[in-house]
C-alpha cells in the first residue's frame, strides 16, 4: 500500500501537503485483494432460534474471498444461538427508537422487530420477542423463527425476497477476541495551525477498545496457526511471517489485522482501514464526516444512495469538485455485437464490478455505444477498460444503455477517423474506482440525473485528453493530472494529443 501511494504522489519539487484519505484509499484497494472474509460481531445482541433442534449444528460452506476462488472456502457453523451486531436491529420501542420518536430509519433494511432478515449464506429468520435489560430497556436477546425453506439464498416461489442481509457468529464455536478501533489521531489537517500547539488538536477519541467481539471459528484456527508457527521459529529468516500478516476483511467492518501482543487464548485485532472514509477536515471538533455517503449497485445496475448525517455539524461539507463526481470504473468487455436496429451501433456485455447487499456477483451491464466500424468485435471482448457507471441510464433504439464506455478520437470526419478504448492494466479488478493524480479519492453521486448534475459530467468530459505519451489525463485550472488505477495511468493504444468522450 505504500508503494502504490508513493506511484501515485510521485515526487514534487515543492512542499505541499497531501491528504491521508489518499494512503487509506491506497490500503484499502490493497488489503481489498489480498485479505479473505470474516463473520465478526463487533457488538453482540444474541439470537435464539426457538424452533431449532437443542446441540444441532449445521456446516456453510463459504468463499474466503469473492473474487478469489483459488483461496477456497471456510467453514460456518449454524446452530440454535447466534450472535448478530446490535447496530443490525432498530429496536423501535427501544433507546434508538425512541431518540427517532419511533420512527423507521429512511433506507433501513436490517432486522426490526416483527420483521424478517437474512442471515447472510444461512437462513430467513423472524423477531417474535424481544428481551429486554430491565434497568436500561436495551435489547439483550432475541427469540426468533427461522425457515427452513429459506437456505443458502433460496426464496420459496410466491413469496417476496427478503431484502435485508446481515452477518452472524454461531455461539457455541465463536472465538472472543479484543478489537483496537483507531481513527484520527487529530482532530483537524494541520494540528497546532490555529493553536500553535498541536497537542490541543488531538482527538481524544482516537482509540476505542472493544473487549467482546465474537469472530467465526475458523478466524481462531488461523490466529492458533500462526503463532504457533512464530512461537517455534523466532526470528527465522526462512519465512518472514510477522502476527499482521493474518489480516482480514470483517464484513461490514473494515481491514484488520493481528496484533503481535495476541496469545492463543487472547486474540487482539487491530483496525488497519474502515471499509469507506469516514473522517473529514472540514470540523475542528469531530473527526467523522458531516455526511457519510453509501453507495450500492442494485440488480439493474442502477446505483442507490444512502446518507447518515451527523447531528452536531449542520450539514456544511466542502463542496466536491466536478471530476471527484463522475464514477469512473474499470470494467471487462464480456460479449460485444452489433445493434438489432441501428448500424451505427453496437451492444456489449460489461463487468463493472457490480455487487449486491450480499457481495455476491450481479450480472453484467448493458452498454450500448457508437462504436459500429470502429473496433471489431473480437478486438473488444476481454478487454479492460474504463466505464463510467453513475450516468442516468438511457435508451437507444430499444435498448437501456446502463454504463458508458470511454473512448480517444483523433478528430476526423467519418470513415477516416480512428477511435481507441481507455484501457486499464489487466491487474486491476472490476469495479474499481478510478482516481485523478494527486486529487483526494473520487466520491461520486449515486446517480448524475438531474440537469445540473449531468451537466457537472459536461464539463469534465470537455478537460478529458490524451496527452503527448498515450495516458488519460484531467485538465483542470491549468494542472494536468492523469487518470490512475492501482496498477498506474490509464492510456490508449497508440493515439497522442487527443480528446476523449
Amino acid at each position: 500500500a505504500i508503494r502504490l501511494f508513493c506511484e501515485r504522489m510521485g515526487i514534487s519539487k515543492s512542499d505541499s501537503n497531501i491528504d491521508f484519505s489518499i494512503m487509506e484509499d491506497c490500503t484499502r484497494e490493497v488489503m481489498d485483494d489480498a485479505s479473505p472474509r470474516a463473520f465478526a460481531i463487533l457488538e453482540p445482541l444474541k439470537v435464539t432460534i426457538t424452533n431449532w433442534e437443542d446441540g444441532k449444528l449445521e456446516d456453510f460452506a463459504v468463499p474466503r474471498h469473492p473474487k478469489r476462488a483459488e483461496l477456497g472456502d471456510r467453514t460456518v457453523p449454524f446452530g440454535k444461538t447466534v450472535y448478530i451486531e446490535r447496530g443490525d436491529f432498530f429496536d423501535l420501542e427501544g433507546p434508538e427508537g425512541i431518540a427517532n420518536s419511533g420512527r423507521l430509519p429512511k433506507g433501513f433494511k436490517r432486522f426490526l422487530p416483527d420483521g424478517k432478515v437474512r442471515l447472510k449464506y444461512a437462513y430467513v429468520i423472524s423477531c417474535n420477542e424481544i428481551i429486554r435489560d430491565p434497568e436500561t430497556n436495551e435489547p439483550v436477546e432475541l427469540l426468533c423463527t427461522y425457515y427452513p425453506e429459506t437456505r443458502a439464498g433460496n426464496t420459496p416461489e410466491g413469496e417476496a425476497r427478503v431484502k435485508g442481509i446481515i452477518q452472524w457468529v454461531e455461539a457455541s464455536s465463536g472465538t472472543k477476541c479484543k478489537v483496537m478501533q483507531y481513527d484520527r489521531l487529530f482532530k483537524t489537517e494541520e494540528p497546532g495551525k490555529e493553536s500553535g500547539d498541536f497537542l490541543d488538536d488531538i482527538n481524544e477519541e482516537s482509540l476505542t477498545i472493544l473487549h467482546n467481539v465474537i469472530l467465526e471459528p475458523s478466524v481462531g484456527a488461523d490466529a492458533v496457526t500462526i503463532i504457533d508457527k512464530l512461537s517455534n521459529n523466532p526470528g527465522s529468516e526462512v519465512e518472514k511471517i510477522y502476527h499482521s500478516s493474518l489480516a482480514y476483511q470483517f464484513e461490514r467492518s473494515g481491514y484488520f489485522a493481528l496484533d503481535s501482543s495476541s496469545k492463543v487464548d487472547d486474540l487482539v485485532f487491530n483496525l488497519v482501514v474502515t471499509l469507506r472514509d469516514t473522517w473529514d477536515a472540514g470540523s475542528a471538533t469531530q473527526p467523522k464526516k458531516d455526511e457519510n455517503i453509501h453507495i450500492n449497485h442494485d440488480k439493474e445496475g442502477k446505483q442507490t444512495q444512502q446518507k447518515q448525517k451527523n447531528k452536531n455539524t449542520g450539514g456544511n461539507a466542502p463542496v466536491l469538485e466536478d471530476a471527484r463526481r463522475v464514477a469512473l470504473r474499470a470494467g471487462t468487455i464480456l460479449e460485444a455485437g452489433p445493434h438489432p436496429e441501428a448500424d451505427s451501433l453496437i451492444i456489449c456485455k460489461l463487468d463493472c464490478g457490480d455487487v449486491n447487499e450480499a457481495g455476491e456477483p450481479e450480472e453484467p451491464r448493458t452498454v450500448v455505444a457508437g462504436l459500429a466500424g470502429k473496433i471489431p468485435f473480437d478486438e473488444l471482448v476481454n478487454r479492460k477498460v474504463v466505464c463510467i457507471t453513475n450516468l442516468k441510464p438511457a435508451r437507444m433504439r430499444g435498448i437501456e444503455s446502463t454504463a458508458m464506455l470511454l473512448a480517444a478520437s483523433d478528430g476526423q470526419e467519418g470513415d477516416d477517423e480512428v477511435v481507441q478504448l481507455l484501457d486499464v492494466p489487466d491487474s486491476v479488478p472490476n469495479g474499481e474506482l478510478l482516481s485523478f493524480e494527486n486529487m483526494k479519492p473520487c466520491e461520486p453521486d449515486a446517480i448524475l440525473k438531474s440537469k445540473g448534475a449531468l451537466k457537472v459530467w459536461d464539463r469534465v468530459k470537455a478537460q478529458l485528453r490524451v496527452n503527448d505519451e498515450g495516458e488519460a489525463t484531467y485538465q483542470n485550472d491549468g494542472t494536468v493530472r492523469k487518470i490512475m488505477t492501482s496498477a498506474g495511468p490509464v492510456r490508449v493504444t497508440s493515439l497522442k494529443n487527443c480528446t476523449i468522450g
